[in-house]
């Protein structure tokens, strides 16, 4: 955990003083501003993505969803395994009434909507309190930039497009 901070801290500084040299004051800043602040967005993306893929967000497993295939072949989920053989024998017991059947896989339908606090439940770590905060100190620091009058979007793109990529780069030479 100690290295990629120091190398974080180490490519703070390289692109500072590099901003520095080819734009002043200002490029500095800007770039220190979105670097530091796309570092925390991209922080608070994995902190949340970690606590969903540990379930201690209250957030549904990922293998308790549907896969890939069974959404696309059964989007509305008429043919699930389990509902398979009551269906094909309740076909078989009475004569085939197509408007019967339309009717009892409707009310399927109707039974398995997701309410609302289902839906927030798995949105939780999509609309994370780290991710809101991280999102609000960027706006915050464009803001406080362009009320200053220092803001330079090449500088400070840079900035923020250099923590992501340096992260990036980290984790995959040190895998």
């Amino acid at each position: 955990m100690r290295k990629p901070v120091i190398f974080l801290f180490m490519l703070a500084v390289v692109g500072a003083v590099g901003a520095f040299y080819a734009g002043g004051d200002a490029a500095a800043i800007n770039f220190e501003t979105g670097f530091w602040s796309a570092l925390l967005v991209v922080g608070a993306s994995m902190l949340g993505y970690w606590q969903m893929v540990s379930g201690s967000d209250g957030s549904k497993n990922a293998y308790e969803t549907q896969d890939a295939v069974d959404s696309v072949d059964d989007r509305y989920g008429l043919w699930e395994e389990s509902d398979l053989a009551e269906t094909v024998k309740a076909a078989d017991d009475r004569d085939t009434n197509v408007s019967a059947l339309m009717k009892e896989e409707r009310a399927k339908l109707k039974k398995s909507r997701r309410s609302f606090g289902s839906i927030l439940k798995s949105a939780k770590p999509a609309i994370s309190i780290y991710r809101l905060a991280a999102y609000i100190v960027l706006i915050l620091g464009v803001i406080w930039l362009m009320e200053e009058g220092l803001f330079d979007p090449v500088f400070y793109f840079f900035g923020a497009g250099s923590s992501p990529l340096a992260l990036a780069l980290w984790l995959y030479l040190t895998r």
